[in-house]
């Protein structure tokens, strides 16, 4: 059997599929690679890539589920819905790009995260740590009739760590460099950072969740304009900030927490963006000021991370749909003014798949029966096997 055999699956090229849908919930990025292994040192080639919108209905019966309590019915249609989701839109990516469905060899697939508490503990009887990402594995390997990795996060929390970030094993491959100090900056839902000084080791690579990146902007911008995202930070830009909700957010423990850790919608939640914008509304203050005010927060946050614990950056290779936002991403640039920032577009990797290609490599480790998590980002106790396998 190829799979889990390492010489096996490593000795020839392999077509895999990363499927991923983030905390915005807006759609679903899908990256088609080819990987291959040179003497320990692994390569890709992006063959197509999709982006397919959620739809709205989805999209609210999953924050429904993510934000108030739902029947155990709920989260088992969401398994399969997502499962069919995500079906369709890998056999239409394969359609649009004439590439053969039957030339992949596996899939990897994050899942949609409904909740992710590393920390959390609920009662003296139950002290555990636990995440949660919807979709039935299972159900997606029969209507592929493919392998489908899925549930990567588990067994690096049972193992104690944070289960997150994943993306830093892909970072440190593909965008380390031996002569300067690298930041890699994901701006999704929530932002975060991988540190790859110069010249690292695995066991040098640091990475964690900074706080928000797109959550509370997109919620703003949906609540007050009706739309899913601020289209290069458009509004933001026509903005005043709001000093005492920027004074306030920047109180936040989580953003001057010591690495590791992780967050999401269950911190940085629909609850604590009403609370804000109840708190901080009055006669004087525009939509448009707490659209400027959550940017411009996005962005002081991931800023104070990468004072806080990188040392001496020269460069920040962004990706995710933040760094999209173009008032976002000058905000930063001023911030950090002796840092020079990319996209990784730059480096071969499209900035809005770069976590869809991700777990496709993730994925490929897996299959090859090579760990995938990182001890010195996450903080487990070991190297681990990511994921569960299913079968067509």
């Amino acid at each position: 059997m190829e799979i889990l055999n390492t010489s096996e699956w490593l000795s020839k090229p392999r077509y895999v599929c990363g499927i991923m849908t983030g905390t915005s919930v807006d759609a679903v990025d899908i990256a088609i690679a080819l990987f291959s292994n040179h003497d320990g040192n692994f390569k890709f080639e992006i063959i197509a890539t999709g982006c397919y919108e959620i739809s709205e209905q989805i999209r609210e019966f999953i924050f429904r589920i993510i934000s108030e309590y739902v029947p155990v019915s709920d989260i088992s249609l969401l398994n399969f819905v997502l499962a069919n989701i995500f079906s369709d839109s890998v056999k239409k990516l394969c359609r649009n790009s004439r590439f053969p469905l039957k030339k992949i060899d596996a899939l990897g697939v994050h899942g949609q995260t409904l909740y992710h508490g590393p920390n959390d503990k609920y009662k003296e009887y139950m002290e555990f740590s636990s995440t949660f990402q919807a979709v039935s594995i299972s159900a997606l390997s029969k209507l592929l009739n493919k392998p489908v990795v899925g549930d990567f996060r588990p067994a690096d929390i049972a193992l104690g760590g944070q289960g997150a970030p994943l993306v830093p094993i892909f970072d440190y491959e593909f965008l380390r460099d031996s002569n300067e100090n690298r930041i890699v900056l994901n701006i999704g839902g929530i932002a975060n950072l991988t540190l790859l000084p110069a010249d690292c080791k695995k066991g040098d690579v640091k990475a964690f969740d900074t706080g928000p990146g797109n959550v509370f902007i997109d919620m703003a911008v949906q609540k007050y304009f009706n739309l899913n995202y601020d289209k290069n930070g458009e509004i933001a830009r026509k903005g005043t900030l709001i000093p005492e909700l920027m004074n306030n957010l920047k109180s936040v423990p989580f953003i001057t927490k010591l690495p590791p850790k992780s967050t999401g919608r269950e911190r940085f939640s629909k609850d604590y963006f009403f609370y804000l914008i109840d708190e901080y509304s009055s006669s004087n203050t525009m939509n448009e000021d707490f659209v400027r005010t959550f940017t411009e927060f996005t962005e002081w946050s991931i800023a104070e991370n990468i004072r806080l614990f990188a040392k001496n950056p020269k460069r920040i290779i962004a990706s995710g749909g933040g760094s999209d936002n173009v008032f976002l991403m000058e905000l930063l640039k001023k911030e950090l003014p002796n840092v020079i920032i990319d996209k990784s577009d730059s480096f071969g990797i499209p900035s809005d798949f770069k976590e869809a290609l991700c777990f496709a490599y993730l994925a490929y480790l897996t299959l090859s029966g090579l760990p995938g998590n990182i001890p010195s980002v996450t903080g487990a106790s070991n190297e681990t096997v990511l994921g569960v396998i299913a079968m067509p």
